[in-house]
């Protein structure tokens, strides 16, 4: 039974700082990653990360640009996956108190992604091009659509549940933290309406290129194999409450 005084201070404030630096990191690594998607080349030459159609930081043939870009999806896939599954926290984290298994997740998903943008080669080959058609900014609204539609997911789910800092806070306060099963807001329409924000903004863009498209395959792949073990994950931990829930919404 845990006690209902709050830890020491220095400890309970380490803890925070760590939780909500991790926030700010992760929230800086999307907003770059939807910049990368976007390519606003070249009124974006002052952007000083690269992006998926141009501003590599080194050149490389066609085909080792696409085995690293293939290895850096693989790797943000592999990371966001294999460290959701009890069997890796029971193994891995089990040193760290329960509460820093989110943050230090964070942590771990905004290096893999900070990763794949910096590392990225660009594949520059068009797949499809309609820069100047009438059917451009029909698309890019798509494109803002599924940020906007993610932003509201992770609004949905709890920002603090979503990264880390509700589970340190309640570590702080010496207090069990229990995770709930989300069925609000954007939950009432969706199943996985984070997975559908970032489906929207990988696919949406009236310039496809070669590399792009390898992108937007990896990371379909990613999500649908992904969803598969969180629906396990879900039905295991909150039964046929989850299974009712989902039920509704197939």
């Amino acid at each position: 039974m845990q006690s209902n005084q709050p830890r020491s201070p220095l400890p309970a404030a380490a803890g925070l700082l760590y939780a909500w630096t991790g926030v700010g990191l992760m929230w800086g690594a999307w907003i770059a990653f939807v910049v990368f998607l976007a390519s606003p080349l070249p009124w974006g030459r002052a952007w000083p990360l690269p992006m998926v159609d141009g501003g590599a930081w080194f050149a490389t043939p066609l085909w080792l640009s696409g085995l690293i870009d293939l290895a850096l999806v693989v790797l943000f896939g592999a990371q966001h996956s294999v460290m959701a599954r009890a069997w890796f926290k029971q193994r891995v984290l089990a040193g760290l108190p329960p509460a820093f298994e989110r943050a230090t997740y964070v942590y771990a998903a905004t290096a893999a992604l900070l990763a794949l943008i910096v590392l990225w080669q660009p594949i520059p080959v068009e797949v499809w091009s309609f820069p100047d058609s009438p059917f451009a900014v029909p698309v890019w609204v798509l494109f803002a659509t599924g940020w906007v539609v993610l932003l509201l997911g992770a609004w949905s789910y709890g920002i603090g549940d979503l990264l880390g800092p509700s589970q340190m806070r309640a570590w702080a306060q010496q207090r069990e933290h229990r995770p709930a099963l989300k069925t609000g807001r954007l939950y009432r329409w969706l199943r996985h309406p984070m997975y559908v924000g970032v489906l929207l903004g990988v696919w949406a863009t009236p310039r496809m290129t070669l590399g792009h498209l390898l992108l937007a395959l990896g990371l379909t792949a990613y999500l649908l194999i992904g969803m598969r073990y969180e629906e396990r994950d879900l039905a295991a931990r909150f039964g046929s409450r989850y299974r009712a829930w989902r039920t509704a919404r197939m």
